[in-house]
C-alpha cells in the first residue's frame, strides 16, 4: 500500500534571508555559503499483484511480497542557493518521457531546470513492468487487465515522486556533505568468452569489473548524521526468472539494512556502470539468502567507511544536462521480413513493430538521444548520470580520463531505453550488443563510433559544467 504523504500545496515554514537571497515558490532560502540538505522516502509496494518485469519468460502477476519497494529522494540546496534533486526508485527503469513529465511539473512549481533533477532506478528484476519503456520484453503479452492496472500504479508512482521531492525540499536545513569510496566484491563479470567471442552467460573471472563503493555522507551542523548516497555497478538479477516474488533485490536489502543500522536517515542506491555484471547467483531456493548477503555486505562496507576520516565537499555545486545522438545499425526491410517466420514471439514482434515503421515512415530511425547529466562539485566530485544499460567499460575509462578527486558514474538514469555496450563488445558479439534491443523495442544495435560519441558528449557536458 502506498503510505499517506500530505499534499504540500504552500509552505508555512519561511527561512530567514539573510542578504540577497534566491527562493522558489512558496519556500525562501537564508543566502549563505553552505549547503543545505533534505530527505524523503515514499512506500510504492503496489495494492495489488501485478506483472513483474526483468525476464522475458514471465507470463503471470507475482505471487507475494517479500519486501516492500520504495521512491527515496535527497534534495540538496548549493551555497548559490540552486535547489536540486536526486531520486532513486525501486524499479526496473522507466522512458525518458516519464522523468520528462516530472520534470515539467517541477519547473512548474519549484522553478527547477532539467538539469536539477536527476531520476535513477536501481534496475531490480523483481520490480513491476513498466508501462512504457521495455514495451517488447514479454513473450506472453501482458492482458488488458494487467495493463489497466499497471497503468493505475505507473500514475500513482508518477504522482507520488513529485510529492517525494516536495517533502525533500520541505526538509533542507543546513549540513555538510563528504565522500568516501570503499570496495565490495559480489559483482562478477557475466560476459563468458571463447576465442575472444561471446559464449553465453556465466561467470568470465578475467572480465573487467569495478567493485568500487562510492559514498556520500550527509549531516547536519551538529555532525549527527541524515542521510547518504552509495553507488555499486551490478545488475540486480540475484534472482532468476523462476522467481515470481516482489523484491528490491541486494540494493533494496541494502538500503533496508543502512537504514536499520544508523537510525532516522535515508539511504539512497544507484547502480553504476554493470550492465554486464552480474551478482553472484544461486538456485532458486537460497536467491533470497544470497540477495540479503549483498544487501548485508554493502551495508558492512558502508559502516565501515563511515568509521574512517572522509573528504568534506565545499565547492559549489554545477550542473548540466543534455543528449547524446546515438547511431543506430537498422535492420533491412528483407531482415526483418525474414525475423517474422522466428520461433521467438519476441523477435516476431519486433519485425512487425519494425516493418510498420518502415511503412509508416519510409524508413527506420537512424538515432536515439540517450540523455547524459553532470554534476559537478569543483574538482572535488563529478557526478555522471547516464541513460541506458551502461556496460562497465565506461565507468572505467571516465575514472582515468575526468580529473577530478572523486568521479561516481551511474547508470539507469533518466531514461531506460536499451543496452550500451561498449566497442569492444561489437567485435566479440553477444547479447548486450546484438539482441537486447529486441526487447527494448529499439531498431537495431549501436553502429560503430558509438562509444567516442558517448564519451565525448559526456566530456562536452563534464567542461561545461565546470
Amino acid at each position: 500500500m502506498f503510505l499517506n504523504i500530505q499534499r504540500y500545496s504552500s509552505y508555512g515554514v519561511l527561512f530567514l534571508i539573510l542578504g540577497m537571497g534566491c527562493s522558489i515558490p512558496g519556500i525562501a532560502f537564508a543566502a549563505d555559503s553552505s549547503y543545505a540538505f533534505g530527505f524523503a522516502k515514499t512506500e510504492i509496494t503496489p495494492e495489488v499483484p501485478l506483472r513483474l518485469s526483468g525476464y522475458g519468460n514471465r507470463a503471470v502477476v507475482y505471487e507475494g511480497v517479500d519486501e516492500p519497494i520504495y521512491i527515496r529522494a535527497v534534495a540538496i540546496k548549493s551555497p548559490d542557493q540552486k535547489i536540486c534533486s536526486l531520486v532513486s526508485l525501486d524499479s526496473i527503469g522507466f522512458a525518458g518521457t516519464f522523468v520528462n513529465r516530472i520534470a515539467q511539473q517541477l519547473k512548474k512549481q519549484y522553478g527547477m531546470s532539467r538539469d536539477q533533477l536527476v531520476v535513477c532506478s536501481t534496475h531490480s528484476h523483481t520490480t513491476p513492468q513498466p508501462v512504457e519503456g521495455l514495451s517488447n520484453i514479454f513473450s506472453t503479452p501482458m492482458t488488458d487487465a494487467e495493463r489497466q492496472a499497471s497503468r493505475k500504479y505507473w500514475n500513482s508512482v508518477e504522482a507520488q515522486i513529485l510529492k517525494t521531492i516536495g517533502k525533500a525540499i520541505q526538509d533542507l536545513r543546513p549540513g555538510k556533505m563528504s565522500i568516501a569510496t570503499g570496495k565490495v566484491g559480489f559483482a562478477q563479470n557475466r560476459r563468458v568468452l571463447k576465442n575472444g567471442k561471446w559464449a553465453g552467460f556465466g561467470v568470465n573471472p578475467k572480465g573487467p569489473v569495478d567493485h568500487s563503493l562510492p559514498l556520500v555522507r550527509i549531516t547536519d551542523t551538529s555532525g549527527k548524521l541524515r542521510g547518504l548516497l552509495f553507488n555499486y555497478a551490478c545488475h540486480c538479477t540475484t534472482f532468476g526468472s523462476d522467481y515470481n516474488r516482489l523484491n528490491g533485490d541486494w540494493a533494496g536489502y541494502a538500503a533496508k539494512y543502512i537504514e536499520e543500522q544508523h537510525g532516522d536517515i535515508v539511504a539512497i542506491c544507484t547502480i553504476g556502470c554493470g550492465a554486464d555484471q552480474n551478482p553472484i547467483r544461486g538456485k532458486k531456493d537460497v536467491a533470497k539468502d544470497l540477495a540479503i548477503g549483498h544487501g548485508r555486505a554493502i551495508a558492512l562496507e558502508v559502516s565501515r567507511l563511515l568509521k574512517q576520516p572522509m573528504q568534506e565537499v565545499t565547492e559549489n555545486l554545477k550542473t548540466d544536462y543534455g543528449v547524446a545522438d546515438l547511431p543506430i545499425d537498422a535492420p533491412t526491410e528483407k531482415e526483418l521480413k525474414k525475423s517474422l517466420g522466428n520461433t521467438r514471439p519476441q523477435v516476431k514482434q519486433h519485425a512487425k513493430n519494425m516493418l510498420a515503421l518502415y511503412k509508416e515512415n519510409g524508413q527506420l530511425p537512424e538515432s536515439y538521444s540517450a540523455p547524459v547529466q553532470v554534476w559537478k562539485f569543483g574538482n572535488q566530485l563529478t557526478m555522471i548520470f547516464l541513460g541506458g544499460e551502461v556496460v562497465v567499460d565506461y565507468v572505467l575509462r571516465l575514472k582515468k580520463e575526468i580529473k577530478s578527486d572523486s568521479v561516481w558514474v551511474t547508470a539507469y538514469a533518466n531514461d531506460i531505453f536499451g543496452y550500451v555496450a561498449s566497442e569492444r563488445m561489437r567485435d566479440e558479439g553477444g547479447y548486450e550488443y546484438d539482441f537486447s534491443m529486441i526487447y527494448y523495442n529499439q531498431p537495431g544495435p549501436w553502429a560503430k563510433g558509438t562509444e567516442e560519441i558517448l564519451m565525448r558528449r559526456i566530456h562536452e557536458l563534464v567542461k561545461q559544467a565546470g
